[in-house]
């Protein structure tokens, strides 16, 4: 055979399927004899591009009228009872979309091994987000805890080893007092498959990695792979809320990278979840929409969101719990100017001030001065709340 050619034998076949079933008889035996049309006769356009030729509409024209029209256009929550009726409307949009279910079932939680470092230790646990599924947790244990500060749940999208070695993110924090949930969502970390994703077509790797894959076959049965790794973020609240000594009045939450979305969804759907940093996540899929190439992969992806909300729209759900979005990013992944992130959340600002809480809502960009655990020890302590 040929090497991905349309050859003699797969022709006859492909004719034979379509006599078959559309015509419900057999096909021809043999090929008759045909000359090729040449290239320029097929071409739709002077050079075979809509694109460049710049005739007509392209997929991503279509898009880009259809999405600007989109999300529709909601009332703003003025009262109190309003930002209620809108919390709870949303949430359940958002709890249908990502067919996300809540699981009450036992945690089943059990330890592997304990691991002392200094001025804290690390346990490192399994518990069920639902049956068959494991969810690997790293729980940071300070020396000297904070009598008066709940956990901290961290959500990384390449999984809790990222930030949680020596020296990293996670020990600055432990050893600042602070008891610390590392969570791998399924297919993260601990979890993730076997697939050469550093092997891909270069820089457009997310096209066709792992992720992109597993999203896919989710899909294909009616189910959302986000959704489930939301699910998994909110099981980890429930685990860290099930464990001796911790503050049971509510977690607080940091997500990083696609962690971020996870975490803001979760946020909305579960008010145990008393404040969150969303750090380097997405900015909005209104960002996606826009442009013909993105670097994120089908994993972000939620379908027909916009026929729905955006994230600015999710973070209102939130509105009176802190907020904090860190150094969000654009459909290439570079970091987005503060006064473009503030423009595109001016309707999350404008439902927190709705609460009587507009301080409880930030956004900033990088700090050369401070590094992230800083950023997240300043954003965490009650006392924060300004830009």
């Amino acid at each position: 055979t040929d090497p991905h050619a349309m050859t003699v034998k797969l022709r006859l076949a492909a004719t034979g399927w379509f006599c078959r079933w559309f015509y419900n008889r057999s096909g021809p035996a043999l090929e008759p004899e045909y000359q090729p049309e040449p290239d320029e006769t097929l071409y739709c356009t002077p050079n075979g591009s809509l694109r460049y030729s710049q005739r007509g509409d392209t997929i991503f024209s279509r898009m880009l009228k259809t999405q600007a029209s989109l999300p529709p256009s909601r009332q703003l929550p003025a009262t109190h009872s309003e930002l209620e009726a809108y919390r709870a409307a949303l949430g359940a949009e958002i709890a249908q979309l990502l067919k996300v279910r809540r699981n009450s079932d036992p945690l089943g939680a059990r330890h592997i091994v304990t691991t002392p470092r200094k001025g804290y230790h690390v346990e490192k646990m399994e518990f069920i987000s639902e049956p068959g599924i494991y969810i690997p947790t790293w729980i940071f244990v300070p020396e000297q805890p904070k009598s008066d500060s709940s956990a901290v749940v961290y959500v990384h999208e390449a999984g809790k080893e990222e930030e949680g070695m020596e020296f990293g993110v996670l020990e600055k924090l432990a050893r600042q007092g602070l008891t610390v949930f590392a969570v791998d969502v399924r297919g993260i970390g601990e979890t993730k498959p076997p697939h050469s994703d550093e092997e891909g077509p270069g820089t457009f790797q997310n096209l066709d990695n792992g992720e992109t894959t597993m999203s896919y076959w989710a899909w294909e049965i009616d189910e959302s792979l986000f959704g489930m790794r939301v699910q998994d973020v909110i099981r980890g609240v429930d685990y860290a809320l099930s464990r001796s000594g911790v503050n049971q009045s509510g977690v607080r939450l940091i997500g990083k990278g696609l962690g971020a979305l996870w975490s803001l969804y979760a946020a909305a759907l579960d008010t145990r979840i008393r404040s969150v940093v969303l750090d380097g996540g997405l900015l909005c899929y209104a960002c996606l929409a826009r442009s013909d190439r993105y670097l994120h992969g089908a994993n972000i992806i939620i379908p027909d969101v916009l026929r729905h909300f955006d994230l600015p729209q999710v973070a209102a759900v939130v509105a009176n719990r802190p907020l904090a979005l860190l150094s969000p990013v654009d459909e290439m992944k570079q970091t987005v100017e503060l006064h473009a992130a503030r423009q595109a959340f001016e309707w999350t600002r404008a439902a927190y001030a709705a609460a009587g809480a507009e301080s409880e809502f930030v956004i900033l960009g990088p700090n050369e001065k401070v590094d992230s655990a800083g950023q997240y020890l300043s954003l965490l302590s009650p006392s924060s709340g300004s830009e």
